[in-house]
């Protein structure tokens, strides 16, 4: 399984929420064993890059709790909750009792993690579609939808065009099909994978 299906599979299960779900809610039944920690856990060079670029974190002190053994789970949570509270991860993941009261002791709000998970969101998009975050998010403001912004993205680069030129194209009695063969794109070829787009996690129901 690739580093980036393991990820998948983590954050779909336990650490950002919707509506009004806790932020730190129990464990998915579901959640990986012991065993499956530990082959989580094996992969030390690709987990610690891994954080290290998504939150900023210090890589030793990663590598150091991978090492340990320490549940992934926990270790990304810390991670999270070092960028946010600007505490070193060590320090935080010293301080697990309760995720819900470490982040209410560092100021951590519902809030702050919503904002990053946004901000997460956006640049996952800004990748597929081949555009800068500041346009990804000016278009979602605008309503269009994260597929119709990721086609539309992947067209305009392989076109030489610009991204609202050829969301401008997009009509309601037309397909991307018709809409990349007006550019002389081949669609199918551009088009993005469901696992490639960012996806609304859903928190854990037990």
């Amino acid at each position: 399984m690739s580093l980036k299906k393991k990820v998948a599979i983590i954050l779909s299960g336990a650490l950002l929420f919707t509506g009004a779900a806790p932020v730190f809610a129990a464990p998915h039944p579901h959640a990986m064993n012991v065993e499956e920690n530990q082959e989580f856990a094996a992969n030390i060079d690709g987990w610690t890059t891994y954080l290290t670029e998504k939150y900023g974190v210090d890589a030793s002190q990663v590598r150091a709790a991978l090492t340990r053994g320490v549940h992934i789970r926990d270790i990304q949570i810390a991670a999270m909750l070092s960028k946010l509270s600007g505490k070193s991860f060590s320090d935080v993941l010293a301080m697990k009792m309760d995720w819900q009261q470490v982040a209410e002791k560092l100021g951590v709000t519902r809030e702050k993690i919503d904002e990053l998970y946004r901000q997460q969101m956006d640049e996952q998009l800004a990748h597929v579609s081949n555009v800068d975050v500041k346009t990804v998010q000016s278009l979602l403001k605008d309503g269009y939808n994260p597929r119709d912004i990721a086609i539309a993205g992947r067209i305009a680069k392989a076109a030489g065009k610009d991204i609202k030129s050829v969301l401008a194209k997009r009509k309601i009695n037309n397909t991307w099909r018709d809409v990349a063969k007006s550019f002389g794109v081949d669609v199918h070829k551009l088009m993005p994978r469901p696992e490639e787009l960012p996806q609304p996690q859903e928190p854990p129901t037990e």
